[in-house]
């Protein structure tokens, strides 16, 4: 695929469209700001960070402006890892209001997840208000559990079992913005813990319909990072194939940094790589100066609080209700330690 190409649209009209792989010009970045603007005010990670590459070194975004007589018509967008990518995330589709109806959207966004799977990733996903009409479905995008759509490579079927297959050799690190795909995909996956980041109000889906997917990845490490704190990821058989991951996130302010909020979760298979994150995660928060450390831990979830109880963080209260499933109340123990490490 050409950097240009034409795209024919209903009406007998042509959309121009211009690949785009960030960092980009200001003149191009202004044609997609005023593009957004005219439904958005934000997006799921900063727009000009983004376009100025601040992200490139490890995650390859690229968008797509589609033009009608040389006036902007509409844009999407894609992310995968620059290295060894495997899965995508398809997001910031939209069409100016005066071009709607022409199949603009609809084209662009399959121009992009094309994008993703000729540079090898085997499944996309992104996040969309749950409509029997919605335009990513005459994408080949099907639903996966409430607002999260995905579309699979032709030769890739249920390739998420090859992703989080039992077995693999795991190590860990600091999490980069190249893990923003896969970590999406983790987060969407029914996992059995019901909580996976409580301080963002991660919940898998076994028990929830999903509401979001492309600002799972901003959503903790945006928080976690500007307060002095960390998001480490579990990484499998692959530069950025995501196992489970874990976060400290330092009280807001200069003088509660000396305490933090701790969460971990990880695979079902991999829970032996849930202590190893765990043991990880009390070493850097205290090189980071953190002293104290609580847990949110839902009452269903015993493996979870067994985990943190055996890095000495023990029960301090109990939140009534603070966690709602479909008319279901579920508390929430607190649990709150010291940081250890060397154990």
């Amino acid at each position: 695929m050409s950097d240009r190409y034409s795209i024919p649209l209903r009406e007998g009209r042509s959309l121009e469209v211009e690949v785009l792989t960030y960092p980009i010009d200001s003149a191009r970045q202004n044609a997609l700001i005023g593009l957004w603007r005219t439904e958005w005010t934000g997006g799921d990670y900063d727009w000009l960070r983004s376009m100025n590459g601040d992200y490139s070194r490890h995650l390859r975004i690229q968008a797509v402006l589609g033009t009608i007589e040389g006036r902007p018509a509409g844009t999407a967008s894609v992310c995968f890892p620059c290295r060894e990518p495997e899965v995508s995330v398809v997001g910031s589709v939209l069409t100016h209001p005066e071009c709607r109806r022409l199949g603009v959207a609809e084209a662009l966004t399959s121009a992009v997840a094309d994008l993703s799977f000729r540079a090898g990733c085997r499944v996309s996903y992104l996040g969309a208000t749950r409509d029997p009409r919605n335009v990513y479905l005459r994408c080949g995008f099907r639903w996966w559990n409430g607002g999260v759509m995905r579309l699979e490579r032709e030769d890739s079927s249920g390739c998420e079992e090859e992703f989080f297959a039992p077995g693999q050799a795991t190590s860990l690190r600091q999490a980069n913005w190249g893990d923003l795909p896969a970590f999406a995909c983790f987060v969407v996956q029914p996992w059995d813990a019901l909580v996976l980041d409580y301080p963002r109000a991660l919940l898998s889906g076994k028990y929830v319909k999903l509401q979001r997917c492309v600002s799972n990845f901003p959503a903790v490490h945006e928080e976690a990072a500007p307060r002095g704190g960390v998001l480490g990821v579990l990484v499998g058989e692959s530069a950025h194939r995501v196992l489970g991951f874990g976060s400290i996130t330092p009280e807001p302010g200069e003088y509660r940094r000396h305490r933090a909020v701790i969460d971990v979760c990880s695979h079902d298979d991999y829970a032996g790589g849930s202590d190893s994150l765990t043991q990880w995660l009390m070493s850097e928060a205290a090189g980071r100066g953190v002293e104290r450390l609580q847990a949110y831990v839902a009452a269903s979830d015993p493996g979870k609080q067994e985990r943190f109880r055996r890095f000495g963080l023990k029960p301090l209260g109990r939140l009534p209700g603070q966690i709602r499933l479909e008319g279901r109340e579920v508390d929430v123990l607190v649990l709150e330690g010291p940081v250890v490490t060397g154990s």
